[in-house]
Order: C-alpha cells, then structure tokens, then sequence
C-alpha cells in the first residue's frame, strides 16, 4: 500500500490508466487488487511458475481481464507489451541470483521511461550461518560480489543490503544504456516475516522525462529511499483497541507521540511511521 501511494504521483507523467501492472500474483492476487482499486490500472498480467495451480490461479483471479502467463518469469517476460508505461513487480521468495539480475536487467531495459521496477527477494540470513553466507551468495552472484567483502560484513542485515547493492548496480547499467540515464531507486525495504526481506525498486528516466520526474515529489514521501540507508518496517503487535487509540491521537498531532503503559516508545515510533499503510486502515 505504501508502494500503491508513492504510484499515485505517476500522474504528472501520464494518466493512471495508461499504466499496466505486471506481477507474481499467486492465488491470492493481493497486489493486483491493491493496484487496481488505489490507482484504477485496467491492464494486468500475472506470471505464474508453478503449471499444476493454472485450473486455481484461473479460479482465484478477482479480474477476468487479469492475463495470466504460465512458466518461468525468464520466459513470459517477453510476452509482456512493453510499448505502454508498466508497473512491473518481480516479486521472488528465493535469494538474489543472476537468473533474477537477468530478469531485472530485461524489465528495466524493456520498460518505457517513467515505467516503475520492483523487485523482492529474501535476504538469506535465516538459516544459513553467518560464516556461510558470503560463500552462498558468490555461489549465487558471482563476480556481482565485491572482493573485500569479508564475513564480517554479513552480519545482521549484511546480506540483504549486498543485494540492494547489486540489483542498482544492474538497473543503473541498463537503464543507462537502455534509456540513456541510469536507474532510479526509490524503494529500499527492509522487513522481516520468516526471512529477512528486501523490496527495492524505483523508475527508469530519460534526459527528456527526468525533469518531469522531479516534479513527482516522490521525496515529499518518508519512505522513499534513493541509497543504502533502508527504511525498515517493523510494526509491533498491538491490540485492536490499541491501535485504535493510538490512531486516533496520531492524526494531526506529530510531536509528542500518544504513550501507552507497557508499550516502549520505539514501538510507538515504529508504528506511527506505517499505520497509514496498514490493511484496513482504509
């Protein structure tokens, strides 16, 4: 939802329903729903890996008009129009590997300027030790990781910033050379469910959109995030009469945050930062 409401400032380069949206939708299709209803995208098409789910995913879909690809997301990619201005999420559950680098670099060069690129991936740091985890990401990347990087490194949240890293370096390269002006981030989410989980993205410009771009404000928004500084969701658990009342002493009133006995400051914080964006909140 957050992601829905920095889309809205798309209009100043083209109106909402010129956009597509193009997606990992599952059975569910949360995001379809999210983008269709917050900004009115006609045109959506979801790509599904798994081909025993198709009767469900057919079954499942909230919109006829949702266009579902069945197969690997390096294979229907290039099924997808990419003439019209997109709004693109390659939403993965697996690590960054150079199969997904490659998916990202085909999107962001295929993508019309003022198109929007989205990528999630998990950060790896669960399960896997930390003296382990340099090795499984060069098994994974490669030459994409730097040389110096020591294990040191891969503490904490270390993995998934590394990703960060690599998936701008590979959308600046393309955007550059597709578009004539690097890549532009503007999401860098950091959350945790089970895994440690990265949600990056941002939009591809031109030297005749860039100004255009600009006049998005999308910085006016406190999530946005144009480097390595995440910002990271973590939304404490609450009650339903406590959100309640800490919603309703939020609005309006920035400064001082509501209290609660029992529950520490930085919860409130942490809260205060996402309870617009919350589902239903609405």
């Amino acid at each position: 939802m957050m992601i829905v409401d920095a889309c809205r400032r798309l209009t100043a380069i083209a109106p909402l329903v010129k956009y597509q949206y193009v997606g990992f939708g599952g059975l569910e299709f949360i995001d379809f729903v999210e983008f269709h209803r917050g900004l009115g995208v006609p045109q959506m098409t979801s790509i599904e890996r798994d081909t025993n789910m198709q009767h469900r995913l057919d079954f499942n879909k909230p919109y006829k008009s949702i266009r579902v690809l069945m197969g690997e997301a390096r294979d229907q990619l290039p099924q997808v129009d990419w003439t019209q201005l997109s709004i693109t999420w390659l939403d993965y559950t697996d690590v960054l590997t150079t199969d997904i680098l490659r998916d990202v670099d085909f999107v962001v060069r295929s993508s019309q300027p003022g198109s929007i690129v989205i990528v999630t991936v998990n950060g790896a740091t669960t399960k896997v030790p930390v003296p382990e985890r340099l090795s499984n990401l060069r098994a994974s990347l490669g030459s994409h990781v730097d040389d110096s990087l020591t294990e040191k490194d891969m503490a904490g949240w270390g993995p998934t910033k590394l990703e960060r890293s690599v998936l701008q370096a590979t959308a600046h390269a393309a955007g550059r050379q597709a578009h004539g002006l690097p890549f532009r981030q503007l999401f860098n989410f950091h959350y945790a469910d089970d895994a440690k989980m990265l949600t990056w993205g941002g939009i591809t410009t031109s030297s005749s959109l860039d100004r255009t771009i600009d006049s998005c404000r999308f910085e006016d928004l406190h999530f946005i995030r144009g480097d390595d500084d995440p910002f990271e969701i973590n939304v404490p658990v609450l009650t339903e009469k406590e959100i309640a009342y800490l919603e309703t002493e939020l609005v309006g009133i920035p400064t001082p945050l509501p209290q609660i006995r029992g529950i520490s400051s930085a919860e409130i914080k942490a809260f205060a930062q996402v309870y617009r964006w919350r589902v239903g909140s609405r």
